[in-house]
């Protein structure tokens, strides 16, 4: 298990590293291209898409990976396929009423909330390419995608910024609009890949209900948790924007984008690779807790020396690399550093609960968290400072995760009692 876990993890690692060095080259020119308030706007419509891509398949595309046969897998990914493309239009339709009242969302401009039913139905599509690709170990077709699309969506950010002085819409939708095409084309990618080796089954006509039944802790648990975890990491830009300027939000968004990317980007990696490879190894009634140890104290690690590093250096080396108009970002960039440490470990582990059925602990824990989360955000509100509700909640956010870490090791531990009896 370590052998191959190491080679995907490997695999993955490497296009993911090449996508987000060519993303972060790009950003030193992005950043002199777009201001604080463009990067603000987009981290906003982006808080909106993340919570809203969760509804659009109801999670049943991460059954794909646990189903039994492959046949079973390709109903689930029709079935999922299904639900996106229902909820892409409601939302769709949605949009176009709130234009036509004049009703905005955080300030954003109505041109822009035609683009959300585009990024969740493209981003939708592209998660179910990416587990029914995970099912089948295509780890490399899993880095091209990742490569394709961030690669693709950067080119189109850069087009539209050096156009941007040729008309000021330019500005306000380069950005998302990037992020738009670059998940179209990751989504033509994997699906070539997919129906070219024929790992999506042309499912048959049944009806998809008992399907739909028999996964049903997917849509009933990890789908409200998994949207209670996205609503509630993205709060901060939904509910901050109501009341202070764009300005701070845009520091605060790129201090955002250049921690939970990163952090996201190896957690990603490491929990679709143990996924997959755990899954096989309770299937088969094997010892899985000295791996999954083994992993947590090398990642973690690995993970307090670069956050330290990090955090000492932080503020200067942001300066130096985009520029005077983004001092202060370094502040931001402390604040998360704790909790995107736990979050690297945690959510590579957040597979466990799936595995074992257990998905209703974790909605109830992060259900605790959105409450805390709030009362945080609410308190720097009332008090009128953005610093105090960054950190209040970056500080209940990492004891929150820590706790969700602890759990997801006890089921591992009582795995393996069980085994013993």
């Amino acid at each position: 298990m370590a052998s191959h876990f190491i080679k995907n993890s490997g695999t993955l690692l490497t296009g993911n590293a090449v996508a987000q060095g060519l993303a972060f080259v790009a950003y030193l020119l992005l950043m002199r291209l777009f201001t604080p308030d463009d990067f603000g706007l987009c981290n906003v419509l982006f808080s909106y898409t993340e919570v809203l891509i969760i509804l659009s398949t109801c999670k049943y595309e991460m059954a794909i990976v646990v189903a039994p046969d492959h046949s079973e897998a390709s109903n689930l990914a029709r079935l999922a396929f299904r639900l996106n493309a229902w909820i892409s239009l409601v939302l769709l339709g949605t949009a176009t009423i709130m234009i036509v009242m004049g009703v905005t969302l955080s300030k954003l401009p109505s041109i822009l909330l035609l683009l959300i039913p585009l990024l969740v139905y493209f981003s939708g599509t592209y998660r179910i390419y990416v587990f029914l690709c995970n099912r089948h170990k295509e780890y490399r077709s899993l880095a091209l995608g990742e490569v394709v699309s961030v690669t693709s969506g950067t080119i189109i950010r850069i087009l539209f910024g050096l156009l941007a002085r040729m008309a000021d819409i330019l500005h306000t939708v380069g950005l998302p609009l990037g992020s738009v095409l670059g998940k179209m084309a990751g989504h033509a990618c994997l699906r070539h890949v997919v129906c070219h080796k024929n790992h999506y089954y042309q499912p048959t006509a049944a009806p998809l209900r008992p399907i739909a039944r028999k996964y049903i802790n997917f849509a009933r648990y990890v789908m409200p948790r998994e949207l209670v975890s996205s609503f509630s990491a993205n709060l901060p830009l939904i509910w901050l924007s109501l009341y202070f300027d764009k300005p701070l939000l845009g520091l605060f968004s790129l201090a955002l984008t250049f921690t939970q990317r990163p952090a996201g980007v190896l957690a990603n990696t490491f929990e679709k690779v143990l996924y997959q490879s755990s899954t096989v190894t309770v299937q088969q009634h094997l010892p899985l807790r000295r791996n999954i140890w083994r992993f947590v104290l090398l990642l973690g690690g690995a993970v307090v020396a670069v956050a330290a590093l990090v955090f000492l250096f932080a503020e200067p080396l942001f300066v130096f690399l985009f520029g005077g108009q983004w001092v202060g970002t370094g502040f931001y960039v402390r604040c998360l550093l704790p909790w995107m440490s736990i979050l690297v470990i945690s959510n590579s582990l957040s597979f466990i609960s799936n595995i074992f059925g257990t998905q209703r602990v974790d909605f109830i824990l992060q259900t605790v968290q959105l409450f805390l989360r709030a009362v945080a955000l609410y308190i720097g509100i009332h008090q009128g400072d953005f610093q105090v509700a960054v950190l209040l909640f970056c500080a209940v956010s990492a004891v929150v995760q820590t706790i969700q870490l602890g759990w997801y090791l006890y089921q591992v531990h009582r795995y393996e009692k069980k085994l013993k009896v």
